[in-house]
Parts: structure tokens; C-alpha cells; sequence
């Protein structure tokens, strides 16, 4: 079963949003996609969309979990919203991407599910704060509609994760 393409959408939105979130300002996110030509599956799934960088970054285990989980978080967000009719799917390829990048660095399962745990509980406190997933939802509406957004239109919607331009709630210097 595919997930629907709202579901696609609030995925790659929200990886859209947390590199943003991460970036500070060191990169851009330059194009996100639900028709990602990528054309990863996992266990013989598709893997639609991309939310690509402007340059290839380094990223530390804890920012790497951030931005390859939060696809996951967005769509755990969405459903508490807009429960799914059949059984819910989790985005395996990043979760598989995640575990193995986790437990290169930390080669112990503990510790993995302790970070593990730490990046998502990171990931439902950002998607909690209201301006932050109303960033989510636009981006989302505007990839549904056009399927790529990109360039200037993207920097717009992304504009508000700016330092002082939300609700306040968020503290990315606690990264």
C-alpha cells in the first residue's frame, strides 16, 4: 500500500522544514519534490519525493537523525490529525538509513534507541509548535498542487523558520 499523496507531501515537507531548522544558514534547501526521480524503494515499495540541499554538507549523527527522521515525525504529526483508513506505513528507507548511519558511529543498540528516542522527542517538540507546522502544511499544500516547489517560491515559504519569526517556542541554538 502507497501512502496517499497528502501523506508523501507532509513527509517531504517536513524534511523540507527541519533542514531549514538546521542549516542555520550554513546551506539552503533548494528543491523539494513529491515525484522524487530518484527512484528508491524499500522491500520493494516507492520511495517518492526529495527535499534536496544547494550543497552536499556535512552533518553531525544528531543533525543526520533530525533531518532523515523527520518525514517520519511530520507524517506521525499528520495522522494524529487525519487517522489513515488502513494500517499507517512508516517511511522504512529512512528509518533504515538512520539506524545504519546510528549504529556506525555508536555501535551499540542502547545507545541507538536512546538517540533514537532524543531525535524524535526533538522532532514532535519542533512539529508541535504551531508556526512550524503551519510552514509544514503550506509547503505540503503547495507540492500537492504543483509537485515541485523550488527557487524563490521555496525560500518564501520557508522564510518564517527564520530566528524570531515563529511563536517563540522553538530554540534552535538547543539543537
Amino acid at each position: 500500500m502507497i501512502p496517499s499523496p497528502a501523506r508523501v507531501a507532509i513527509h517531504q515537507a517536513g524534511h523540507a522544514v527541519v533542514q531549514t531548522l538546521v542549516s542555520r544558514e550554513r546551506f539552503i534547501v533548494c528543491h523539494v519534490s513529491v515525484d522524487g526521480p530518484h527512484g528508491e524503494t524499500w522491500q520493494g515499495l516507492p520511495a517518492p519525493g526529495e527535499a534536496l540541499l544547494d550543497r552536499e554538507v556535512f552533518l553531525g549523527l544528531y543533525e543526520f537523525g533530525l533531518v532523515t527522521l523527520a518525514g517520519i515525525a511530520a507524517e506521525d504529526r499528520y495522522l494524529a490529525l487525519v487517522p489513515p483508513s488502513g494500517e499507517p506505513l512508516v517511511a522504512l528507507s529512512d528509518l533504515a538509513a538512520w539506524q545504519e548511519q546510528a549504529w556506525n558511529v555508536l555501535q551499540d543498540a542502547a545507545r541507538v534507541d536512546l538517540v533514537s528516542r532524543n531525535v524524535m522527542r526533538k522532532l514532535e517538540d519542533w512539529l508541535d509548535d504551531n508556526g512550524v507546522w503551519q510552514v509544514v502544511v503550506r509547503l505540503a499544500a503547495e507540492l500537492l498542487a504543483r509537485g515541485t516547489v523550488q527557487g524563490e517560491e521555496l525560500r518564501w515559504i520557508l522564510a518564517p523558520l527564520a530566528e524570531g519569526r515563529l511563536s517563540g517556542q522553538l530554540d534552535l541554538a538547543r539543537l
